[in-house]
Parts: C-alpha cells; structure tokens; sequence
C-alpha cells in the first residue's frame, strides 16, 4: 500500500482505472493472436494408401469381419491411390455389364457401380474389394460419381468403415 502525504491511500489507487486496464488487456490479446496467426499450424501429412488399408483391415477385424487377404489389401492400396490420384479406377475393374460371368459367386472380373441384377447401387458406387479370384468377397469400396472413396462397407451395408485420405506412398 502506498500512503499519501494524508496518511491514506491515494483514491486513483482504489478506484480501478477501467480505460487503462481495457487497453492493457486488448494490446495483450492483440499480441497473443499475432503471435498465433504467425505461427502457422503444423500440416499433418495423410497416410498413405498402404497404412490406410492396414487401417481399415484392423477395423474390419474389429468388427469381427474376416480380414484382408494379402491380394486385397494390394488391390485395396492401389484403387484408393487410382481413385485420389488419377479419379479413376484401376485397369483390374470392370462394370458388371462388361463382365458377363455366369456363376454369380465366381467370375474372371470386378464388379463396379452395378450390382448383379444390373441394379444400380444408388447414387454412389460401389467396387468389390477381393482378390479378384474365387468367390466374391463380401466388401466393397463405396465412392462417389466424382470418384472419391467414401467407406469400406459389407455388402448388406450393416458395416462401414470411413475411408480417409491417402497418398500413394509406398503402395506396390
């Protein structure tokens, strides 16, 4: 306490001298999101499509679904990296009109957009996800009409898994 020639403390003392302590506060704040807009945020930099598909192998494992198969997960690697890349998919898919199999659980070809009755599956897309041999698995890579993936679901749709993002990395 700082006494004044009376003996008592000066009122400028007591009396909060509000204009000053604003202005201290708004230079203080002003510094403080300066200092914040300077420092640019730390880029996080995506997965690639290799570490994103052991992803959502565990995922699948999580939800008691079998896991990939060492084929899949390559063929899985390499359409997400054709999808981000190139907006296309890979040259091993074909539309289910292309593909004319006759056994509908074994066919020479990937299924893409259709579904074995020709039935369009909805406004999004979907491509099996297997080794392309033997049975037909039962995921597949759903993704937009602008080719980009959006979930790995069954194909009763009672199990997705989000797909995010990837780089193609090292995916071959």
């Amino acid at each position: 306490m700082i006494p004044s020639r009376y003996g008592r403390r000066s009122r400028w003392l007591r009396t909060p001298n509000q204009p000053a302590i604003a202005a201290f506060l708004a230079a203080v704040a002003s510094v403080a999101m300066t200092a914040a807009l300077a420092t640019p945020a730390p880029q996080i930099a995506p997965p690639n499509c290799s570490a994103e598909v052991a992803s959502i192998n565990s995922a699948l494992q999580t939800a008691h679904l079998p896991a990939l198969c060492e084929r899949c997960t390559a063929r899985l690697a390499q359409t997400l990296v054709s999808l981000y890349a190139n907006g296309t998919l890979p040259g091993f898919y074909r539309s289910a009109d292309s593909a004319n199999w006759d056994d509908p659980q074994r066919r020479p070809a990937m299924l893409s957009g259709l579904s074995l009755a020709h039935i369009s599956d909805g406004k999004d897309f979907a491509a099996d996800i297997d080794s392309g041999y033997g049975p037909r698995g039962v995921l597949r890579l759903r993704y937009t009409a602008g080719n980009q993936p959006i979930e790995v679901t069954t194909n009763d749709h009672r199990v997705s898994i989000p797909v995010t993002y990837c780089t193609s990395g090292d995916t071959h």
